[in-house]
């Protein structure tokens, strides 16, 4: 016991190692994580997301301005997943995977972000509640959150999963503005960003969550009123800096109509959770479930904010901890069939669709309050280090189970890698295709072939995305060609410009008036084009005035 005691105290005395000691048990549970679900078996959305990083990787050998398609989709015909579904945060990650392959860039992005989320959890707890005890605890907990797991590996929802490596530093950017250095609305502005550019539906759930926590500290920011100065900044900057993804989808989106729009893939009412499936999910992960998995809070967190319990006091830090677990329960409550989510303003999230996408929020909350409840009861270091050891092991287990949960349920989807038409090529509910498509069994009996009134078509060739052939005609006429229409289709006529349409079929439609040689490619819009610049230069100038505010603070001033 005394050996327990002087190591403890040695751990707790030094403080600056207290972060390394916290990144090297992080280091290997994700490590121990990756282990235990191997073999890899996709999940729902796994392949969608191999596409999405494919098709970056051959945009980045192909385009300056990474304006690309998926011109592997659909026999050819095409598929725009990056103008509605952001790309900007796998782009290090396509780098990697063309000096490597696809499937290490899949498996090292999800690695990376698995690390990234405890490390950004430790640091935005440690500021706010001034703990690097309750900032570890809690870091492992929403790191390794059931929640988590489901969209890493069951559902294979790369792009939720990411948008979890952020969420701590929205928080930390909020709290910043609301309560501590107002000056550094910049954290803010980067994590709204790098949500943006991964995920647009968890970054709307996100502004919803800050919104609330600014309603609910609104006394705060108008003692001081510079704070509502800061926080418009911080959401006026966002905008230039997401331009790459916001303003081409916007285009998209404003240019055309999608089957989402008409034929979601799941509606709000198929989503909610019975009361059972709740209850049972705030228990699940030590003890294998009897049922196939569903989304969870999970055992760990449940025990977290019971230990609110024991706690005895008030304190500023200790409210702002049950506030969020108020908000957590919510969230929670939020994805059962007895929200009233046919009232209005509910009705109006609608594009959700699947409610219980808030658990990532309740998660959050949930694994903060479990940190800092656990800091607040154990005092001495000896209880510390044996809870905080006793969490791992948790955690370990936690992951065991799943994985084999996760292999005993995927083993039996039997989803094929390859992109067949039983699988619909992959490409999930089809969304982003314009709904005059009539459909894709319609694109695939129609074949690789330019439809004409009066023209004679040949030599039609394929080249990745660049389509080329030769016409014959004497009278003008309209081609409908092999490719899904998306705005920013470039056609050329003998080298000259000539006007690119949608058909009747939603498919690219050119018109011509003599014979000659045709290349039609997607060459992107000029707002894609500027898009871009203005990002790299908002990014490169939120850098510059972020360098020279941490001068000013190094020398005093």
């Amino acid at each position: 016991m005394n050996l327990l005691r002087d190591i403890a105290d040695k751990i707790a005395a030094k403080k600056k190692s207290h972060f390394w000691i916290f990144f090297f048990v992080l280091i290997l549970l994700s490590l121990a994580m990756v282990y235990f679900y191997l073999p890899f078996i996709p999940g729902h959305d796994s392949y969608f997301h191999f596409r999405r990083l494919q098709a970056l990787m051959d945009g980045i050998k192909e385009s300056p301005f990474l304006i690309y398609t998926d011109y592997t989709a659909i026999e050819g015909y095409g598929y725009f997943t990056k103008g509605f579904y952001p790309d900007f945060v796998l782009i290090p990650f396509a780098i990697i995977g063309n000096l490597t392959n696809l499937d290490f860039a899949y498996h090292f992005t999800v690695f990376t972000m698995t690390v990234l989320c405890g490390v950004f959890t430790y640091i935005a707890v440690n500021r706010i509640y001034k703990s690097s005890y309750a900032a570890a605890i809690s870091a492992i907990l929403y790191t390794f959150a059931l929640y988590r797991l489901l969209d890493v590996f069951h559902r294979g929802a790369l792009g939720e999963a990411i948008s979890f490596t952020f969420v701590p530093l929205a928080i930390l950017g909020i709290y910043e503005i609301i309560k501590g250095d107002y000056k550094k609305w910049y954290i803010l502005t980067i994590a709204f960003s790098l949500l943006f550019f991964n995920h647009a539906l968890s970054t709307l759930l996100m502004f919803i969550t800050v919104v609330i926590l600014v309603l609910i500290y609104y006394k705060s920011i108008l003692k001081e009123p510079k704070r509502i100065k800061y926080l418009i900044i911080a959401g006026i900057v966002t905008i230039p800096v997401i331009s790459y993804a916001l303003f081409p989808m916007i285009e998209q989106l404003s240019s055309n109509s999608f089957y989402y729009e008409m034929n979601p893939l799941m509606s709000m009412e198929d989503s909610l959770l019975g009361t059972s499936a709740i209850i049972s999910g705030l228990f699940m992960g030590i003890i294998y479930p009897l049922r196939t998995f569903t989304p969870a809070i999970g055992l760990l967190l449940t025990c977290g904010i019971l230990l609110r319990l024991f706690v005895s006091g008030k304190s500023a830090r200790l409210k702002s901890v049950d506030t969020g677990v108020i908000i957590g329960l919510v969230y929670v409550c939020m994805s059962s069939y007895w929200f009233p989510w046919s009232m209005f303003p509910f009705n109006k999230l609608a594009i959700i669709q699947i409610p219980w996408r808030l658990y990532e929020f309740a998660s959050y909350f949930f694994a903060v309050a479990g940190g800092y409840y656990l800091a607040l009861l154990l005092k001495s270091n000896p209880r510390r280090l044996i809870a905080g050891g006793l969490v791992v092991i948790c955690t370990l287990f936690v992951l065991m189970n799943d994985a084999k949960l996760y292999h005993d349920t995927r083993i039996t989807e039997d989803i094929k890698r390859e992109a067949l038409p039983e699988n619909r090529y992959h490409l999930i509910g089809l969304e982003y295709l314009p709904v005059k498509v009539p459909s894709i069994e319609y694109l695939i009996e129609r074949g690789d072939s330019v439809k004409s009134g009066h023209s004679n078509i040949s030599n039609l060739k394929r080249d990745k995305a660049v389509i080329t052939f030769h016409t014959e005609t004497n009278r003008t006429d309209n081609l409908e060609l092999p490719l899904i229409y998306y705005k920013g289709y470039t056609a050329k006529l003998n080298g000259e410009n000539i006007s690119v349409s949608e058909s009747d079929n939603g498919l690219v439609q050119i018109p011509v008036n003599k014979s000659g040689d045709i290349k039609v490619y997607y060459g992107g819009t000029t707002i894609q084009k500027l898009s871009w610049i203005i990002t790299l230069l908002s990014i490169l100038s939120l850098c510059v005035y972020i360098f020279f505010s941490k001068r000013k603070i190094s020398r005093g001033e």
